[in-house]
C-alpha cells in the first residue's frame, strides 16, 4: 500500500507541474509574439496585421511547446516511480 500512496503523490506533484508549465508556456509564447507582433506593425506601418499573424501562429506553437513539456514530465515521473519501486522491492 506504501507503494500506491507515494504513487498517488507523485501523480498529484505531477500535474501540478505540468499545469505550471503549461501555464507559463503559454503566457510567455503569446506575449512574447503579441510583444513582436506590436513593435513589427509599428517598424513597418502595418498596425494589426503582423500583430493578428503572429497571435495565430503562437497557438499551434504553444500547443507544440505544452506537448513537449508535459512528455518531459511524464518521463521524469516514470524514471522516478520506476526508481522507486525497484527501492521497495529491493
Amino acid at each position: 500500500m506504501e507503494l500506491e500512496e507515494k504513487r498517488k503523490k507523485m501523480v498529484y506533484s505531477l500535474l501540478f507541474v505540468i499545469i505550471g508549465q503549461v501555464g507559463f508556456i503559454t503566457l510567455i509564447v503569446l506575449f512574447a509574439l503579441v510583444w513582436g507582433g506590436v513593435w513589427l506593425d509599428n517598424y513597418f506601418g502595418t498596425k494589426p496585421v503582423i500583430t493578428f499573424v503572429l497571435s495565430l501562429a503562437g497557438i499551434p506553437l504553444s500547443v507544440f511547446l505544452m506537448f513537449v513539456a508535459s512528455r518531459r514530465a511524464l518521463a521524469r515521473f516514470t524514471e522516478q516511480f520506476e526508481a522507486e519501486k525497484k527501492k521497495i522491492s529491493a
